[in-house]
């Protein structure tokens, strides 16, 4: 996961001649959502706006691989705050779509994310 984010940050700076090998992932649904939001920010999409440019399914597979990188490499705090930032509009919301989506370390994910949670009752919804 955390590769995944770096590559695109380092196809950022690669920039322009980047984007043929950008598109050519776009059906692999790993990096389909890292590259439409990298070709989305290459074309002039305001970074704020750039979400946009996903399908709920592929924002929600992205939290989800983002999520493990900050569980594998970041601190539980950083994990609770990830958490806070989805865009969905509950956390059993979110529960639901990123049980859904069918992302690898989905489980991993639940798991870390129960264990760094504050709130026991918050924390026990996640591991059900």
């Amino acid at each position: 996961a955390l590769l995944r984010g770096l590559a695109f940050e380092a196809l950022r700076v690669v920039g322009a001649p980047a984007e043929p090998d950008v598109r050519a992932v776009l059906d692999e649904p790993a990096l389909r959502p890292y590259a439409l939001l990298w070709l989305a920010e290459h074309d002039g999409v305001d970074p704020e706006d750039a979400h946009e440019v996903l399908t709920r399914e592929e924002a929600t597979w992205l939290w989800v691989d983002t999520a493990a990188a900050v569980a594998d490499h970041g601190e539980a705090p950083m994990l609770v705050r990830h958490l806070e930032a989805a865009v969905q509009p509950t956390v059993p919301a979110l529960l639901d779509e990123v049980r859904a989506v069918g992302h690898p370390r989905t489980v991993q994910v639940l798991v870390a994310l129960a264990a760094a949670h504050p709130d026991p009752a918050l924390a026990k919804a996640v591991r059900r």
